[in-house]
């Protein structure tokens, strides 16, 4: 069996990191490594996001998914074809009308991440 005063001395000692002159300066070179590579993390992150924006958008434009939508009521057909046609009408763009709620919707993410890194920062 062990001596107790001698486990206890031994756990002390292993228990508390022993201070070296450059202990600062270390954690400060540790520090520095960890926030860059949190840097690039969110950078990836972020450009993986607008990747997977930009493909979603692809996706559901090209599916034309509010005609698809449009078959699932006939009283709702009629309407969201009329609506449609409004938008269609009013911007010219490649993909009518879903291309312009798309943009809304991406423009509006985009705001909520730019807010939420501003309340980060403060």
């Amino acid at each position: 069996m062990a001596d107790l005063d001698f486990e206890t001395q031994l756990t002390r000692l292993y228990g508390q990191a022993p201070v070296f002159r450059d202990a600062e300066l270390f954690s400060q070179q540790v520090t520095d490594k960890l926030d860059r590579g949190w840097a690039l993390r969110r950078v990836l992150i972020g450009a993986t996001g607008v990747v997977a924006g930009v493909a979603a958008a692809a996706q559901l434009v090209s599916s034309r998914f509010s005609t698809e939508f449009s078959q699932m009521s006939q009283e709702g057909s009629q309407q969201l074809g009329k609506l449609t046609q409004r938008y269609d009408q009013l911007f010219a763009l490649g993909g009518g009308s879903e291309t312009l709620w798309l943009a809304v919707g991406l423009a509006g993410l985009a705001l909520a991440f730019a807010i939420t890194r501003l309340m980060d920062e403060v």
